[in-house]
């Protein structure tokens, strides 16, 4: 799988998001995590909701030790959707830099299909605390506008409704099924 890291597909901080947040005093720390635009055999798209904020995001997470971006994708999928993937196909990294918590974050943007059965998501407590489901839209477009209707005004979900809103667009252009299309 080519995984060219250099293709960025936003870079987000405070200053894009016209925010003005006092930078914090903990040391710098990088973060780097990978996310997918899962489709299923019926060209829906997975997004994983948070109840307790009204948010959407692709499902996906931080890249454990010892892994790679693939290996990351795939364990977050089994663990947030409760499937296995296929067709994965690199599409970019959205660099994000959030001063609140003087970090560094790399999310890197896949697309992959369901392959076999979905079974049972295995959320961890912080994730079974905020509510989180996976609902399936019904195209690429439908998953766009549902990131975008999300209202929480949490610092970290503005970054990462941004992210998700460039990753999903990147992935509209560059691998969208056919029946998919963007508005």
């Amino acid at each position: 799988m080519n995984m060219d890291s250099s293709r960025i597909l936003a870079i987000i901080n405070d200053q894009t998001l016209g925010l003005s947040t006092p930078p914090s005093a903990a040391a710098r720390s990088t973060r780097i995590g990978a996310r997918a635009i899962l489709f299923d055999g019926n060209s829906r798209v997975a997004l994983v909701y948070e109840h307790r904020y009204h948010h959407y995001k692709l499902p996906g997470g931080n890249v454990e030790p010892g892994e790679n971006l693939e290996q990351a994708v795939r364990r977050e999928i089994k663990e947030e959707v409760g499937a296995n993937i296929a067709g994965i196909r690199y599409l970019g990294v959205v660099h994000s830099y959030l001063s609140a918590y003087n970090e560094d974050c790399d999310q890197h943007y896949f697309t992959a299909r369901v392959d076999g059965e979905i079974g049972e998501s295995a959320w961890i407590d912080e994730e079974e605390l905020h509510g989180c489901q996976i609902i399936w839209c019904d195209n690429l477009q439908q998953a766009i506008e549902r990131v975008q209707s999300g209202t929480s005004k949490e610092y970290v979900h503005l970054f990462e409704r941004a992210r998700e809103l460039a990753g999903l667009k990147a992935g509209g252009l560059l691998n969208e099924p056919k029946n998919n299309k963007l508005k």
